[in-house]
């Protein structure tokens, strides 16, 4: 998912918004080849393993970019809510350092990955979104604060 996303994103950064109709273009397909070289956990985490470390103590920031009334419902312990929307002028209670891990969570995983590229593209070298969301960690019966 976080491939399709990253995808979409830099056609329509780089001006490929159009799909020909005969086939891809030559911009996706070159595109489509970068992903396939990829590692698997190319800016993601799994909630397992982001579960795993926090249980060891390690503490990256946690950005949550849920809106206030999704994060009232349970939020992983430590989380800083920013929602998707406030998030480019609430770049200040973000890490001074940009290289300072930030791991991004919403729902699914689609809202954190756009701000996953964002930082990356901001300078931010260190950012990966939890794979699925909120939705896997619940499903996986894992700890929340409400």
């Amino acid at each position: 998912m976080l491939r399709t996303i990253f995808a979409v994103t830099l056609a329509v950064i780089l001006g490929a918004t159009t799909v020909a109709i005969a086939g891809p273009s030559l911009l996706e397909t070159r595109l489509l080849g970068f992903l396939t070289y990829l590692p698997p956990d190319y800016q993601a985490i799994a909630p397992a393993a982001l579960k795993a470390r926090l249980d060891g103590g390690d503490t990256p920031f946690l950005l949550d970019v849920r809106e206030p009334e999704e994060f009232a419902t349970g939020y992983i312990a430590g989380a800083v809510n920013i929602p998707i929307r406030a998030v480019p002028k609430a770049l200040h209670r973000l890490p001074q350092s940009k290289s300072a891990e930030i791991i991004t969570i919403c729902p699914s995983g689609f809202r954190s990955a756009q701000v996953t590229m964002t930082l990356t593209l901001l300078g931010y070298t260190n950012v990966k979104t939890m794979v699925l969301g909120m939705r896997e960690w619940n499903a996986q019966r894992f700890p929340i604060v409400r």
